[in-house]
């Protein structure tokens, strides 16, 4: 005889979704925290290419605005 109920199944967490593509994380996926968001693995090594060459953009328009001489008339 069972002694479980029909309804009782392990949905102890919460569901989790990715902070980038919005999607849900599987319990068994491997996920990353990044700032109290959780992210795939996959989604979260996008997410850090993009910031790295937005960074990497950022620091070269600085650069040529620092190095560029005011125009004397």
């Amino acid at each position: 005889m069972r002694a479980k109920a029909k309804g009782s199944a392990m949905h102890s967490e919460l569901p989790v979704w990715c902070g980038k593509c919005h999607l849900r994380v599987a319990p068994y996926e491997r996920r990353t925290i990044y700032r109290k968001v959780e992210y795939h693995q996959d989604c979260f090594l996008k997410l850090v290419r993009e910031e790295a060459e937005d960074e990497k953009a950022r620091r070269s328009y600085f650069r040529v605005a620092r190095n560029q001489s005011p125009q004397q008339v």
